[in-house]
Order: structure tokens, then sequence, then C-alpha cells
């Protein structure tokens, strides 16, 4: 719920394992399922330590020394913003829409796009180590100008990677496709899970060897490491080095439940405490890629429908982006229901397209100009940057009808905001798809004013604020 007043207008694991106990891969026609260890680990980091939070954002142009500080120049890095990404082939509301050389089916993106009402500027598929690449598939994605991005994961384990007539002929079918590829080699390889946990300096050998080869072979790629968010301990030792990763990722859920149990309830756990051990250590040197996301609206364990969840969640990470992490430069959601395509491989059902509620939220989570659905020239130091929501600071200068907004957290994710102007009350709102709102400054006083932002928990009590003095010109 949001309250509007006069003048103003809205703009329109604690317990964790792995949430995906799945790994799919294209292979010439079948799904191969991993498996990976059933366990518990305790997230680093508990709820008591994780303070509320408020930040406001003002909607503007970002100087050039701040696009400097966004950009870190990695291949296909655009200059500030966030590419929207999306894996679709799981939906079941979405049509077979085309079958690749490998006997794969896959949905349509343009009938995912008009789901959602919002273009996306790249789709991932599963590809098993040793299967050929689906270059008719890479080619039909780059020929409706979309980046595409292949997660290549050697489930037989590292000793199949070698610099061989295999890894060859891929990075040479990469390369003649002329397709933008973000390479996402052997992700989540901290996790148990997978065929090639266990030995960090094979793991780095083998990254290396696949880079190696692309960069040879196949320009037109990009690397893209990635761990899955838990367990963090492990994460650093597979890292293979900043020359030989262009892009660093994270994959990420939000479930209700751990394990498919009842006994195991998380729907507490924040998307963004997931997002920030990765981001901590790596944004500062490379472009953060959120590779996998999905939130549950639907868990196996319960039958209960729970959209309000989903929405929440994706609401919260997409509204954190432009404020709290803009060095997230691209996020992919999982759209699908692993309940009808894998439903004794994994438990939830993540897809947006099947619940109204949750398609319009996630609609307006990716509707602003601050998230990209095609890709940008690059490299292209000169190309201008949109308006993106942009920390507010001590003396800055509104004009006109002006676009507020923030970012906000309680140790949960249940909270409202207000905003006041002058000690007065001009918006409060309920939830992030809501926190946005229009201010007409070019009605207000000229000169200083106090913005305020006050964060309230699910009782109402104010637990975090945050105030600046910005100055009102006609």
């Amino acid at each position: 719920m949001s309250q509007i007043l006069p003048q103003t207008c809205h703009r329109n694991r604690t317990l964790q394992t792995s949430s995906r106990l799945f790994r799919c891969t294209q292979s010439t026609g079948t799904l191969i399922a991993l498996f990976g260890a059933l366990f518990l680990t305790l997230f680093s980091t508990s709820r008591a330590d994780r303070r509320p939070e408020a930040i406001l954002t003002l909607v503007r142009p970002p100087t050039r020394a701040e696009l400097t500080a966004r950009n870190s120049h990695a291949k296909y890095e655009p200059r500030a913003g966030c590419y929207l990404g999306a894996y679709i082939d799981f939906d079941g509301t979405l049509k077979p829409f085309y079958t690749d050389t490998s006997k794969t089916e896959h949905r349509d993106p343009g009938t995912f796009e008009n789901f959602v009402n919002r273009a996306h500027a790249m789709y991932f598929f599963y590809l098993g180590y040793g299967k050929p690449l689906p270059l008719d598939w890479v080619t039909w994605l780059h020929t409706h100008n979309k980046f595409v991005h292949i997660a290549l994961e050697p489930n037989n384990g590292l000793k199949a990677v070698k610099n061989d007539r295999y890894l060859q002929k891929l990075a040479d079918d990469m390369a003649r496709s002329h397709a933008r590829i973000f390479l996402r080699f052997a992700s989540e390889m901290n996790g148990k899970w997978t065929a090639y946990h266990g030995d960090p300096t094979k793991y780095r050998e083998a990254f290396r060897l696949v880079h190696d080869v692309m960069a040879k072979r196949a320009p037109n790629v990009a690397m893209v490491w990635c761990p899955y968010f838990m367990p963090s301990e492990p994460i650093q030792e597979y890292y293979p080095g900043d020359q030989f990763v262009d892009w660093v990722g994270v994959n990420m859920y939000s479930v209700t439940y751990h394990n498919n149990s009842l006994r195991a309830p998380c729907s507490e756990e924040h998307p963004c405490d997931m997002l920030d051990t990765v981001y901590k250590r790596y944004a500062a040197i490379k472009p953060i890629m959120i590779c996998e996301y999905g939130a549950t609206h639907l868990a196996a364990c319960d039958a209960t429908p729970v959209p309000d969840f989903a929405i929440r969640k994706l609401s919260s990470l997409y509204n954190s982006l432009p404020a709290k992490y803009p060095r997230v430069k691209a996020i992919n959601y999982f759209d699908s229901n692993t309940l009808q395509f894998a439903a004794d491989l994994a438990y939830n059902d993540y897809s947006v397209t099947n619940d109204e509620h949750i398609r319009s939220a996630y609609n307006l989570a990716v509707s602003g100009s601050y998230f990209l659905d095609r890709p940008q020239p690059w490299p292209d130091n000169r190309a201008a940057s949109p308006p993106v929501a942009m920390p507010i600071k001590d003396g800055d200068v509104l004009r006109g009808n002006v676009e507020i907004g923030c970012w906000a957290r309680t140790p949960s994710d249940r909270l409202s905001v207000r905003y006041l102007i002058d000690n007065f009350v001009v918006y409060s709102a309920d939830e992030p798809d809501r926190w946005t709102f229009f201010w007409p400054a070019d009605k207000a006083a000229i000169g200083k004013h106090k913005l305020m932002l006050k964060i309230l928990n699910s009782h109402g009590r104010t637990i975090a604020e945050q105030a600046h003095t910005v100055i009102v010109q006609h």
C-alpha cells in the first residue's frame, strides 16, 4: 500500500542448502540432472548483524566522475546501467518455439518479452562440456540482437577439460557465430553438489585453459567466473586470477524452505545478503553479473501459493541495484517452473509469467531506464548515460518534477518508508515496488529544504533514517 499526499505522484540460507538440487545441461535430446550432496551450512552473517539501511536517491544523469567510478571497461560492460537477462526454457506458460541441432527445445524470447512487457538483452542456456555448440540457436539469438550467455558445465569432472579438438572447435564455432557471448564456465564450483568441486588448483588451471583458448580463437567471448553465493569460505580459493576473468558472477535464489522441508523455513532471508559477499570482494575490480536469480512463489513441500513472497524478494533485489550495487552490470532471472520440468530434482516454481501479480511486479521492477534491454555499443566511452537513481548528497539541486526514491532494509525485507520535506510527510509506501515517487520541486519555495527518509519495521517503529539538505531552484 502506498500513500500519496497532495502535489506528489507515484511512478507507474540462516540455514541454507543449494536452492537448486539439479543442474540442467543441454545434450543431444536429453536433460542431464546433476545431483549435489544435500547439506546444511550457516550463513556467515547472523540476522542480528544485518543492520537497517536507508539511502535516499535522486534519478539524474551521473557525472563523468561517477561514470568512471562505475566502469572498469571490461568486455561488453556498459558504462552505467544493468543488462536484463533471463532463462526461459523451463517456463511452462511459453510454448516450445525452436528445437536446435542438439534436439533441445527453446522458448521464444519474443513471447516472454510480450508477457513481461519489456525486452531483455540476453538469454542463457546450459551446455554440458563435451557437447557441440548449438550454433543455430546461438546465431538466432545474435541475429535478434541478444547477448548469448552459455553455462558450460564439465559435469564429468575436470579431467575432460583439455586443449584438444573439442575445446578448439567449440571456440571456433563461437567465433564463427559472431555473437557477443558470455561464457560462464563451471559455475558453483564452491558447492559440493558440482563434479568440479574439491580441488581449487585443478579448477583454476582448467578455467585458465578455457580462457586462453577462447582468447586466441574466439575474441568475441567474455569469460564469466561464477560461484554460488554460499558456502562463502572457499570462494576465493577458486578464483582464477584477474587476467583470466572478464566478469564475476553469482548464482542465488530466494526460497521459502530449505531442502524442501517444512522444518527449515527461510522466508525472512534477504536477497541482498546473498549478494554481499561476492560484491564486496570483487566489485572493485570486475563488473558483477547475477547469473541466476529466482524467487519462488510455490514450494512443493507445502503447495501453498505465495506470490507476495516472490514479489517482495524480486522487488527488493532489483530495487537495490542502482543505489547499493551499481557495479552489478547484468542480472538474469531464472524464469522456470522446476515443479513441472524437473519435479523429482527441484522443488520450486520461479516463473513470472503464470501469475499476473508477479508478472506485473517484475515488469515494474525492470521498467526503469537503468535496466538495459539491448546490447550497448562497446567499447564506446562517448555513449551518454541515461538518468539513474543516484544517492542524494547534501547540496544537491532539485529542479522541476524530480523523481525521488530510496534503498531501504530492516534485518528482513518487511518494512515501510516515509519521505518528509521540512518535517512534513509527503509520501509513504509499504512495498519496494512503490518506493519511488515524483515531487514537484518547481512548486516549492526556492532555497534550502530538509529531505528525510524514515524506515519503519513491521511494528511501525522507526529503525533507520537518512536526511540531506537539498536546494530547490526554478
